[in-house]
């Protein structure tokens, strides 16, 4: 079975953690998430982190450390999540 690996931020601000909505034509459209995405070739977790959230959102961060890795099959695939603490 494919692994994707993805990465994803956890950007608080003023006791608030930031989410956002999947695309409701993406898969599991219309939930909510926490920002980041999918891994590309030779890209670090921490490098994805930037660049995706450059691309998505439009804003610079720092990622600060990572705090968790968590993994999940779907039928189709499995994901490994690693979940960084970000300033923005």
């Amino acid at each position: 079975m494919e692994t994707i690996d993805v990465s994803a931020a956890l950007i608080f601000r003023d006791g608030r953690l930031l989410i956002t909505q999947r695309h409701a034509e993406a898969h599991l459209g219309g939930l909510w998430e926490f920002p980041g995405g999918k891994r590309e070739p030779g890209e670090t977790f921490e490098q994805c982190l930037v660049r995706e959230l450059h691309e998505e959102l439009g804003v610079s961060v720092s990622v600060e450390r990572e705090v968790e890795t968590v993994e999940h099959a779907y039928p189709e695939r499995r994901v490994r999540i690693k979940f960084f603490l970000c300033r923005l």
